[in-house]
């Protein structure tokens, strides 16, 4: 980050996370790009195969989203037939559709190889480390 050493950049944690972010992001988009999805579309489809009839509340908690956020991309996921919503009275629930789950499983390993590489390019302990003080943190910010 030697471009970016600047006394206000360098010590400030809301830019670094987002920084961080921002890069982690746009490599893990790379990744899913040949699947049509974002990183954050295969996250979502993962969740929702993980836990079938999930409400879209319960996927904003879990991935610290807007509920407005969480059904624009259940919608593209829904358009692309990966994913089913139902509803019983007030509550809906979604689930994978057998084309969704059939690519959960590429998912899955897109996503161990992306975490090898940061182990490889990092070490397996900074990643570790670095992993669980934002899952720390996340849960201490929230209220």
């Amino acid at each position: 980050m030697t471009d970016n050493d600047s006394s206000i950049l360098f010590p400030n944690l809301f830019f670094l996370s987002s920084a961080l972010s921002r890069k982690l992001s746009a490599e893990a988009d790379k990744q899913f790009a040949e699947f049509g999805l974002s990183n954050s579309h295969a996250l979502l489809l993962l969740l929702i195969d993980e836990h079938p009839s999930i409400q879209p509340s319960q996927l904003a908690k879990k991935l610290v989203l807007k509920p407005s956020t969480i059904t624009r991309l259940v919608n593209k996921l829904e358009r692309r037939k990966l994913v089913e919503k139902s509803s019983e009275g007030r509550s809906s629930h979604i689930v994978c559709t057998p084309k969704g789950g059939e690519l959960v499983a590429k998912l899955n390993q897109r996503w161990e190889a992306l975490l090898k590489v940061k182990k490889q390019e990092l070490g397996e302990r900074y990643v570790s480390v670095l992993s669980e003080m934002m899952q720390q943190a996340l849960q201490s910010i929230e209220t």
